[in-house]
């Protein structure tokens, strides 16, 4: 049986590439419209389909700053808003469909253009382009929802009344077509071939491609670190599909250099876009009760007192402020809300995250007893990026690897994982130590002396470098109690990872419900009782219009539509 079931997982990779070595992905007879454009437009659709992996103002109030930064621990509640996450569960699932409509506009589009050249091959370097794009917005969905339209959705606008109300595709099906497809896109994106087996150049997105200028190889980086994300991910629900494509993506190109000397991350750069961020901005002004959690700042700092200002780990001043000064305090104070609230928890108040304190940084409103959010990271409207997957997280998914044995190495030695981890801290402080020196939107008008001094101390490779090393020796070298086994390790992994993905709360998210049930968790001092999100519900669009696929869907979740039904990665 075990036999079969491999030859049949062999047998549809080998379909895939086959597929994916013609212009055809099964959608060309589907896709025929003899009264819309072809080629010429490819690249403008192409920029909108890149557009909407950025996060809107409503997936930000009500997803991110209501669910996952509480969830995660990554921050802390002083007050719920309203709870209405549906308005973000809308947001992201309407976003998504428009997204694959555009994709199947490009992809009949394509078809048009290889039947009219002749060649099957001249589209294949904007096919692979086009796929991890689709493939980094439908991993983020399915994460979010588990099982989803995808295979039939998104064809509303080609007038086919049977794909007006699409079917679920099942998560394992989706993680392993797309898994399959970053593979053949990352083997083109990375062959170095200029022109096809027929002698013509390749179609090219040109000066549409305003992500990376159509260079390929940073595009094959991109794909490679999503594989090993993803494959990571399914690794314990399929390892024997998910160990050989992850075992292929360890030793190839990802995206693992500093951030600003290459291609260090996958990530969308409002000043390439030609936009801004701005509703980033609106959702924290207007959703005020964001705070610096206790759980956050215990790994960021040395233990003391509930006011502490002993801090080994830089990134506290990146990611929060002080609060609100005080007669103690005349120039405010580290002070973490309690995770948990409780009767003896002071009312919080102040307007931390308002636009006045463009003019006047000290504005956080009378109360704003605990730290807030770092008001300038989240409002720049102009450099700040938005992380898709950054360096120091591939570093971390590999690290991890290698402790758990999908790849040899272990924790010592010359490939072992001890310096893959440590790449990966000195990669995360790279990136964040560098947005105040490069801030164009008033990111820092007010840089703390403490981390003035450390900028001025010498170049940020080295700087970073040196505080890699001091997380090591706070968390390792000095610690009696950590004894280099398997589950201490994982958990200082996952540690840092966690701490990295404080931009991308979404991630943060996927990491604690992975890792929720197993022996090593995210973080060491993470309450996971109060992590209760294993999913979001559908929105309500798809009970009114797709109500017998999504009624037939509810009938096979342990706990129907709610929050409580695992994924199907989930332990």
């Amino acid at each position: 049986m075990k036999k079969n079931i491999k030859n049949i997982l062999l047998a549809t990779t080998a379909v895939f590439a086959l597929a994916f070595s013609s212009c055809d992905r099964g959608f060309g007879e589907m896709n025929k419209n003899p009264m819309s454009p072809t080629g010429t437009d490819i690249g403008p659709l192409f920029n909108g389909v890149v557009s909407s992996l950025t996060w809107n103002s409503n997936e930000q109030f009500y997803l991110w700053n209501e669910i996952f930064y509480p969830e995660t621990e990554l921050g802390a509640l002083t007050s719920e808003a309203w709870g209405n996450y549906s308005i973000g569960v809308d947001a992201v699932w309407n976003d998504y469909y428009l997204a694959l409509a555009n994709i199947h506009d490009i992809d009949k589009r394509l078809d048009e253009m290889c039947e009219k050249t002749g060649d099957n091959e001249i589209d294949d370097k904007v096919r692979a382009q086009l796929i991890v794009i689709e493939a980094f917005k439908t991993f983020k969905i399915t994460d979010m929802f588990g099982d989803i339209p995808y295979s039939e959705a998104g064809y509303i606008w080609f007038n086919t009344t049977e794909n007006r109300k699409p079917k679920y595709d099942t998560q394992e099906s989706i993680y392993k077509t797309l898994l399959n497809e970053l593979v053949w896109a990352r083997n083109v994106l990375s062959n170095g071939q200029a022109k096809t087996s027929l002698g013509n150049n390749y179609y090219s997105l040109g000066s549409y491609d305003v992500m990376y200028h159509n260079d390929y190889y940073k595009w094959a980086k991109i794909a490679n670190s999503l594989i090993l994300r993803h494959g990571l991910r399914m690794y314990d629900k399929d390892t024997e599909f998910a160990k050989p494509i992850l075992t292929e993506a360890f030793n190839k190109p990802v995206v693992d250099d500093y951030y600003y000397s290459g291609n260090g991350g996958f990530a969308l750069w409002p000043q390439y876009l030609g936009s801004n961020f701005g509703d980033e901005g609106w959702a924290f002004r207007e959703h005020k009760n964001l705070r610096m959690g206790e759980t956050v700042f215990a790994q960021m700092s040395k233990p003391t007192d509930s006011v502490d200002n002993r801090i080994f780990d830089p990134r506290v001043y990146i990611f929060f402020d002080t609060n609100n000064k005080t007669a103690e305090y005349p120039n405010g104070a580290w002070r973490a809300y309690p995770q948990l609230r409780n009767a003896n928890t002071p009312t919080e108040g102040g307007t931390p995250y308002s636009s006045a304190r463009d003019k006047n940084y000290g504005f956080k409103g009378p109360a704003c007893l605990y730290s807030p959010f770092n008001f300038y990271l989240i409002r720049d409207h102009v450099f700040v990026p938005q992380m898709m997957i950054s360096a120091a997280e591939v570093n971390f998914i590999k690290a991890e690897m290698l402790v758990r044995g999908i790849v040899p190495g272990g924790i010592n030695g010359p490939s072992g994982a001890e310096g893959v981890l440590t790449k990966g801290i000195e990669l995360s402080f790279n990136f964040w130590l560098q947005l105040p020196i490069y801030g164009t939107d008033a990111t820092y008008k007010y840089v703390y002396p403490e981390l003035q001094e450390i900028l001025d101390g010498g170049d940020l490779y080295s700087l970073s470098s040196a505080y890699a090393s001091n997380i090591m020796n706070e968390m390792v070298y000095s610690n009696l109690e950590f004894a280099y086994d398997d589950k201490a390790y994982l958990e200082l992994i996952y540690q840092q990872r966690w701490l990295d993905l404080f931009r991308q709360a979404n991630e943060a998210w996927n990491l604690a419900r992975r890792t929720k049930d197993t022996g090593a968790t995210t973080p060491t001092t993470i309450n996971h009782s109060k992590l209760v999100s294993y999913r979001l519900p559908y929105p309500q669009s798809e009970v009114t219009y797709n109500y017998d696929n999504y009624n037939e869907q509810v009938k096979k979740m342990e706990f129907g539509d709610t929050r409580q039904t695992k994924v199907w990665w989930m332990k």
